[in-house]
């Protein structure tokens, strides 16, 4: 007798028989379902591993556009760690009531911190915002030694110095201070005036997709460089301001070097219609330029390029503002690459290795060649003058068509840029000092011997340790070291990797570059990479015990990682 399920009256509960039937269904096609995963698994079918070649290329290639998403992300974070954004500024004021008079200003108060890299947008005027001097009072406390000579690695920011205790309390003592902002950003701001009366340590302002914006450096600002982009309406006044290469006179602080007295006071611009430059020395205009359009001054699309894209540049010239489109690639602020040039620098670039050549050639009976950096002489005039008198002040040390002067002008800012990230370093602020290592590394970029640092890079590899160690006008490796430090310490081990790499590639004998190498390796579990690279340094400084406690951790951690490999 079939046992049935009674419902009312004695009739046949079929929603129960229903449901019954339903949980049967689904329990049937579970199983259904876990047997055909098992033998997916079995086959290699269940996704978790690729069934072709070309599959595994695709994940593989999935895979980095992830870690490089994960990447631009973290870079986000990091970038917004330092970055004060402030919108709206002028916002404040009644739509029906606004006045030109109407003034914010911009203090420490509203700076968050450790947020040194100002970012002023999307404001409306009329009216005024200030950069007020306060600004230039931002501070980080650093140890007085953070810019003494290290014991061991000259310029090295992470190095160890053992001090006795009265040193360290005289240090607490004496501890210094940087001031100032690192760099300011002025976007998408309308009808109003910025004035800059503050410290900006990069001497870098960047200004895009403004209108009718008048834009004033005072003379306690410090800007050499402003790069515009896509504005209309732009005015640039520079009111006894002082150029980036100024010393203040002992004592009172005056002005020695004013803008547009030093070639690096420069005015790069794209896209910008009416621009109007005027640079005041006592309350007088000393220069001026006015409506300089991008259209006007013949910039068209080329291939992909539109002709916004085309660069110019405006500065003094004998005295005089002039703009010209800038021809030799580069960038103005310092974001790589040599340095941005006209069509006028570059003849007179050529004009001075000719001088040179002849200076050199008279002096030395034509037995000199100057070649460039492609390895090609330097064409000569057929013409020679016999017993013409030479100068000794024109005969300079010649690379490239740089002179020494250039030269030393460029690695002199290098040094600077460094100390202050040795600083930033010293004082925790690893974040900071990242971009001002970066900006050492883009200024080196300037230097004539940059194609053949990148050569070595391409070319060689720490294998190959035959190869003499390049000879460079500025030691790139020691600031890749240090920024290599950096990102050890920010977690961003993939980027510690490539600056440790390179700089064990340019300087195959310098330790730091392999130690750095060795401890991102091992922050990202490759022990085997990381005893090799740890291991060249210690053959290069056998007594150096934090190499070999790295060398014995990385050792253990490989052991640990087989026994895991053998009993799984």
């Amino acid at each position: 007798m079939s046992s049935q399920s009674n419902g009312v009256a004695g009739r046949t509960n079929y929603g129960e028989w229903n449901k019954k039937t339903a949980d049967l269904l689904s329990a049937v096609e579970k199983e259904e379902e876990a047997e055909k995963a098992n033998a997916a698994s079995d086959l290699g079918l269940d996704g978790k591993h690729a069934r072709s070649s070309a599959e595994a290329e695709e994940r593989k290639k999935a895979e980095q556009v992830r870690k490089t998403k994960d990447m631009l992300d973290a870079y986000k974070l990091r970038e917004a760690s330092v970055l004060q954004s402030l919108d709206g500024l002028l916002d404040e004021q009644n739509e029906e009531e606004k006045d030109s008079s109407f003034t914010k200003y911009i203090t420490r108060d509203l700076m968050d911190a450790g947020h040194r890299v100002l970012s002023v947008s999307n404001t409306k005027g009329p009216g005024s915002i200030i950069l007020t001097q306060d600004l230039s009072n931002l501070e980080s406390a650093v140890p007085t030694n953070a810019t003494l000579t290290p014991k061991s690695y000259e310029g090295d920011a992470e190095n160890d110095v053992v001090e006795e205790e009265e040193e360290k309390a005289q240090d607490m003592q004496n501890s210094r201070k940087i001031y100032g902002l690192i760099k300011v950003f002025i976007s998408n701001v309308h009808d109003c005036t910025v004035v800059i009366s503050c410290k900006v340590i990069t001497g870098t302002v960047e200004v895009s997709h403004c209108s009718n914006l008048v834009l004033k450096v005072v003379k306690e600002g410090t800007v050499a460089t402003i790069q515009a982009d896509l504005c209309q309406n732009l005015s640039i006044e520079f009111h006894d301001a002082p150029s980036g290469k100024n010393t203040p006179r002992m004592g009172d602080g005056a002005t020695t070097v004013f803008w547009g007295e030093d070639k690096d006071d420069r005015i790069f611009h794209a896209g910008i219609s009416n621009l109007n430059v005027t640079v005041y020395r006592d309350n007088f205009v000393d220069a001026e330029i006015k409506g300089v359009d991008y259209i006007k001054e013949g910039a068209v699309a080329v291939g992909n390029a539109s002709a916004e894209e085309v660069q110019f540049l405006t500065s003094m010239v004998d005295g005089e503002l002039v703009t010209e489109k800038v021809l030799r690639g580069g960038h103005s602020t310092m974001s790589g690459g040599a340095r941005a040039m006209t069509a006028r620098e570059m003849k007179e670039v050529e004009k001075r290795k000719e001088l040179i050549r002849k200076a050199v050639d008279e002096k030395l009976g034509g037995t000199v060649k100057i070649m460039t950096k492609d390895g090609k002489e330097v064409p000569k005039n057929d013409i020679k003058q016999e017993g013409a008198s030479t100068t000794p002040d024109i005969i300079q040390d010649v690379y490239a068509g740089m002179s020494q002067s250039d030269i030393d002008t460029i690695v002199k800012d290098c040094e600077a840029q460094k100390v202050k990230g040795n600083e930033a370093f010293a004082a925790g602020e690893y974040a900071q000092a990242v971009l001002l290592y970066t900006l050492v590394l883009d200024k080196t970029a300037e230097l004539p011997d940059a194609p053949d640092v990148e050569a070595v890079k391409k070319k060689q590899t720490t294998k190959d340790q035959s190869k003499q160690p390049l000879k460079q006008l500025f030691p790139r490796h020691i600031i890749l070291a240090n920024r290599s430090a950096c990102f050890l310490k920010l977690g961003y081990h993939e980027k510690a990797l490539v600056d440790g790499n390179d700089a064990s590639i340019i300087e195959p004998s310098y330790i730091k570059g392999f130690f750095r190498k060795g401890l991102a390796l091992h922050a990202m579990g490759q022990y085997q990479k990381a005893i090799e690279s740890l291991a060249v340094a210690q053959k290069i400084e056998p007594n150096n015990k934090q190499i070999k406690q790295a060398l014995q951790f990385a050792e253990m951690r490989m052991q640990q990682q087989m026994r895991k490999r053998m009993q799984g």
